[in-house]
């Protein structure tokens, strides 16, 4: 390819800026959009599980606890600590075997929802299933987790000793999970606040009623420009005489829609370029009509005229970022830049106009440079159709085919959609990306706030004599709230310092993704942990409400 490149450069050559050839491997190509969503997602399913299994080795430590009468008759007769930790892994195993029957048959019937929230244009969205390499996989991954978590309750509870320290063991799972969850609320945040921001974000176009329909001429039957520009001039003519269709134009490529095309340019008695580098912007072909029809607003100049014929001198609308960046002090109008769009050879261009900047490639990407073309003066052998209209979708398409069939009936209509669809297409990942954080994120909550629950529960039951005694020397009801609740609240206040350290380090791996939002945002850094010391204080008032009403006689009675 480099070999092939040095030969083609001579003849391609787009003034005094060269090209390269670009070689990635097919994968590389199919999955280049999807790689880093797919790994921030695998990131947050750890998360979750991580949660999960915390939450679950909280509660098995308790109930071990709970428990230990139990543990020192067996001991008593002989048994010995491996035997009560194999019997306590046993029994994580038979819960995590269970968990993982649950969630395959749930994923059987979500997977379904979930694929269906993917973009189009997602590879291999299709094949996507829950197969038997997905069931071993989820039946290893439960039974390694159990384990895990499993083993530490299990050697707790085998060990005397040690069971003064359960109580410092909860309150470190109840931080590692509350920090887990902090990480995982504030990624889902930033994503969500990037999802608001995108959906308010200007493309430089109107895309209300307005619709496109593309047109592909066969190349063995069109294969000259002048045939191109002789066919989009008829088809073009026919339809603007229905009056439903009258704004109609056409442009190639669309913005959003298609792919956007980019190439490299020079200016004539401009700066030097650096040796290494080269001025490049995206370029489309428009007819005359098409800037009016897509409200892009014209900065300086004129727009394109029926006067712009192939016969006469070549001329170029710039957006204003591409006047920004190569013309920040200088007036661009009656300028030239140098460059062409195969087979056309390089040539000048005289700069006649200024028009307002459009995101062409993508929402969350600022407005790249750009250079506009009259179609008649650089035709392409397709040419799509976009028209504002009140008409339905398949109404207008219907007469623009008719009118289309009157110029080539071999000719049909193909990618019709209205731009507001391909706008809500370019959002999908976003989307996708936001709602499965978020729900991951409120089931990493609602495993926190039960892991709370659960401890502060068992820390009631253990103290239901301490509590009737406190009541009996005349502590209130609020007194024994405060102290149970603060006391669930210690571990929480800690977790959740440890995780917004951690977001710190690692939501700087979003910023590729966010828009609108810094990767350090303290407005998604407070508002997480606001929500999760409110869970945390409704999960921790619950029991110690419940606490606070214990009748002090028969609390003093409890054995």
């Amino acid at each position: 390819m480099d070999t092939l490149g040095r030969r083609l450069t001579p003849q391609y050559r787009s003034g005094d800026s060269g090209w390269t050839i670009g070689i990635a491997s097919l994968r590389a190509a199919l999955t280049e959009n999807a790689a880093t969503p797919l790994l921030i997602l695998l990131a947050a399913v750890a998360l979750v599980l991580l949660i999960a299994c915390v939450n679950v080795a909280n509660l098995l430590l308790a109930r071990a606890t709970a428990r230990a009468g139990e543990f020192a008759l067996r001991a008593a007769l002989g048994a010995g600590q491996a035997r009560i930790v194999r019997q306590l892994l046993t029994e994580s195993a038979v819960l995590a075997l269970l968990g993982a029957a649950a969630g395959a048959a749930l994923a059987f019937f979500l997977i379904r929802g979930l694929t269906g929230l993917l973009p189009a244009t997602f590879p291999r969205a299709g094949s996507i299933e829950v197969d038997r390499t997905v069931l071993s996989f989820a039946l290893l991954l439960s039974l390694a987790a159990s384990l895990l978590f499993g083993l530490a309750p299990a050697l707790y509870a085998a060990r005397p000793a040690r069971r003064k320290s359960h109580n410092t063991a909860r309150h470190v799972l109840i931080a590692a999970e509350v920090s887990l969850a902090t990480m995982l609320l504030i990624a889902a945040g930033l994503l969500l606040r990037t999802f608001a921001a995108l959906n308010h974000v200007d493309p430089g176009f109107n895309p209300s009623k307005l619709l496109k329909v593309e047109v592909s001429l066969p190349r063995f039957e069109y294969s000259t420009p002048t045939q191109w520009i002789a066919f989009s001039r008829d088809a073009l003519s026919r339809i603007q005489a229905v009056p439903e269709l009258r704004n109609t134009a056409a442009a190639v490529p669309l913005p959003l829609a298609d792919n956007f095309v980019s190439l490299p340019f020079s200016i004539r008695n401009g700066p030097p370029v650096p040796p290494g580098r080269s001025l490049s912007a995206h370029y489309v072909a428009v007819t005359q009509g098409y800037f009016h029809l897509m409200n892009i607003p014209l900065l300086g100049g004129r727009f394109f005229t029926s006067m712009d014929s192939p016969a006469a001198p070549r001329v170029t609308i710039i957006s204003r970022e591409l006047a920004r960046r190569f013309f920040p002090h200088t007036n661009p109008i009656g300028g030239k830049l140098v460059f062409s769009f195969p087979p056309d050879p390089p040539m000048e261009r005289e700069i006649v106009g200024v028009a307002g900047d459009v995101r062409d490639d993508a929402l969350n990407r600022q407005p790249a440079p750009m250079m506009y073309v009259p179609y008649a003066q650089a035709p392409f052998w397709g040419v799509c159709l976009v028209t504002r209209t009140t008409l339905s979708a398949a109404a207008a398409a219907g007469l623009i085919e008719a009118k289309v069939h009157e110029v080539d009936r071999d000719l049909p209509g193909e990618g019709i959609e209205w731009m507001s669809d391909s706008i809500e297409t370019s959002l999908s990942p976003a989307r996708l990306r936001t709602w499965l954080l978020g729900l991951f994120g409120a089931v990493a909550l609602l495993l926190a706030a039960a892991g709370i629950f659960g401890v502060v529960s068992y820390s009631v039951s253990r103290r239901t004599r301490e509590i009737g005694v406190r009541m009996a020397l005349g502590a209130r009801r609020r007194d024994v709230v405060s102290l149970i609740a603060g006391q669930g609240m210690a571990p929480v206040c800690i977790g959740i310092t440890l995780g917004l350290a951690g977001s710190l380090a690692l939501t700087r791996f979003l910023s590729g993704l966010l828009y609108g939002v810094k990767s350090t945002d303290l407005t998604t850094f407070a508002a997480a942990a606001l929500v999760l010391i409110l869970v945390a204080l409704l999960a921790a008032w619950l029991p110690a409400r419940r606490a606070a009403r214990v009748d002090p006689i028969t609390a003093l009675r409890c054995e």
